[in-house]
């Protein structure tokens, strides 16, 4: 499910800006020229590392992640007392104009604009809501941008033709080259889980509550039991999170309960059985068991038999793909758009499409595909082929590579310089 985050607009760093708002029995971990650094700030920015970094399986030992987002922080410190020292400013104009623009951004991913306004319904909030809480790190964002608009960003010269031919000729070898792409729209059936399915797993879910309750160990069950198989292999822990991080059940549920307590919720996915593990700021460290029922072979066989009727509709009844798409998918974002997905990378989908696009023709409509999602009629709208990285196909994505590799150095080179001009005070 998509969350509604709005994208920050510094260019090369990847920076909280929540300054200053201390919470009861907040730490300081840092002070930049007589201004702290809270070890709330640091939490969040940990955990925004490791949503950036896809930090799922603990790749990066957790100190070493601590000690970025420790510097980052201080970086906007730097760069924040920078902004006022050049007495930078930033109009209420500039602000709302750069909150419209990443709401606009938010808003294009979703299929409608019915889609967006559900999906803010169902996080209780709006537009105005979203603009009040985000305003502060809009306005910061801006004057950082203006730091480094006036300090680097005007100093770093474009790339020059042989920069950019040395640069290909060094690299040209390692290059891949434009992947295969296609045009796809789809048709999507979800098999439904009937009475026997919605009875099992209410039988599972008594079973593995009835084992918590004799004082089972949670993370055993969680292994054993939790359809959730991304967390179920560590015991059904989740790691640290904060708010809007979660589908908004889950997210209640988590927050109100009580260290070492077991709290339940249902979502979308199914029935969580929650332990909350720990508890730090605005943070919550959790664990869960995913219970939610599994179609049965005769939910499958429903499955099967509406969408062989979808097929015969669109080829032989020669329906409206789109029109059918739109009335009877089961996928929420691309049905608003008659089930048009856009040209994606062949090698995105998962085997059994790729397979069945590598024998399609433009404008071919394939029977329903069975994959982990569901069944999927396929119609293949047009394929763009797979192109060498020749100078000129990829000169202009080189360029502005290295225009933002320049700029990235020189940012660190700067930041550097800065580090050496304020008291910095790591605690």
């Amino acid at each position: 499910m998509k969350k509604i985050y709005l994208a920050g607009g510094l260019l090369l760093l990847a920076l909280t800006c929540s300054l200053y708002a201390q919470t009861a029995g907040d730490g300081v971990v840092a002070v930049v020229d007589e201004q702290p650094v809270l070890q709330s700030e640091l939490d969040k920015q940990v955990s925004l590392l490791k949503l950036q970094l896809n930090q799922t399986q603990n790749i990066i030992p957790e100190d070493s992640l601590k000690k970025l987002a420790l510097e980052r922080l201080i970086e906007v410190r730097l760069l924040m007392l920078q902004a006022k020292k050049e007495s930078l400013e930033v109009t209420d104009a500039e602000v709302e104009e750069a909150l419209n623009k990443s709401i606009g951004e938010m808003r294009s991913q979703f299929p409608s604009e019915e889609a967006f306004n559900a999906q803010l319904k169902a996080e209780g909030t709006n537009i105005d809501k979203l603009k009040a809480k985000h305003r502060p790190d809009a306005k910061n964002q801006l004057l950082m941008q203006k730091v480094i608009d006036k300090n680097i960003r005007a100093r770093v010269a474009p790339p020059t033709e042989k920069e950019v031919l040395d640069f290909y000729a060094s690299h040209k070898d390692s290059i891949p080259p434009e992947p295969e792409k296609a045009e796809v729209s789809w048709i999507v059936v979800v098999p439904k889980p009937g009475t026997a399915a919605k009875t099992a797993a209410i039988k599972k879910y008594n079973e593995v509550m009835a084992k918590l309750n004799a004082k089972g160990n949670f993370a055993a069950l969680a292994k054993k039991y939790s359809q959730d198989q991304g967390s179920a292999v560590n015991g059904g822990d989740l790691g640290w999170f904060g708010r809007n991080q979660m589908v908004p059940e889950f997210e209640k549920a988590a927050f109100e309960g009580k260290v070492g307590q077991v709290v339940e919720t249902d979502t979308r996915y199914g029935r969580h059985i929650i332990k909350v593990l720990e508890k730090k700021g605005d943070q919550v460290h959790a664990a869960h068991i995913l219970i939610s029922p599994v179609p049965t072979e005769a939910d499958l066989a429903k499955a099967r038999k509406l969408a062989a009727g979808l097929y015969r509709r669109v080829t032989t009844g020669k329906e409206d793909f789109g029109r059918v798409a739109k009335t009877y998918s089961d996928d929420p974002m691309s049905k608003e758009n008659s089930g048009l997905l856009g040209l994606i990378p062949v090698e995105a989908f998962p085997d059994a499409i790729k397979t069945e696009l590598a024998s399609m023709q433009e404008g071919d409509i394939s029977e329903a595909v069975e994959t982990e999602q569901g069944l999927t009629i396929l119609k293949l709208n047009k394929r763009v082929a797979a192109k060498e990285p020749t100078y000129e196909n990829i000169k202009n994505d080189l360029v502005e590579y290295l225009k933002n590799k320049k700029m990235q150095e020189s940012l660190e080179a700067y930041l550097k310089n800065l580090k050496t001009k304020y008291v910095i005070e790591r605690k």
